[in-house]
């Protein structure tokens, strides 16, 4: 595998959001405006709607610090 440098690598962006049925544009955890528990998503998967509704959802940088209960996204 080719090494990169680190300054190659992404950064981590606490304002990205997505959409339900979108495809998630960064692996973490997310959090649905309905929600309080942040989901596991990975880069790629379609975003999952919350109680069968769609909803707005926004990768989540202090899950884990803030103590909060997480749950996989299925």
């Amino acid at each position: 595998m080719k090494k990169r440098p680190l300054d190659s690598l992404p950064t981590y962006d606490a304002r990205v959001a997505s959409l339900t049925g979108h495809h998630c544009p960064q692996t973490g955890w997310w959090l649905a405006d309905e929600d309080l528990h942040p989901r596991f998503v990975s880069e790629g998967d379609v975003m999952p709607a919350i109680n069968g509704m769609p909803t707005h959802w926004t990768l989540c940088a202090e899950a884990r610090l803030r103590g909060l209960r997480l749950a996989s996204a299925y």
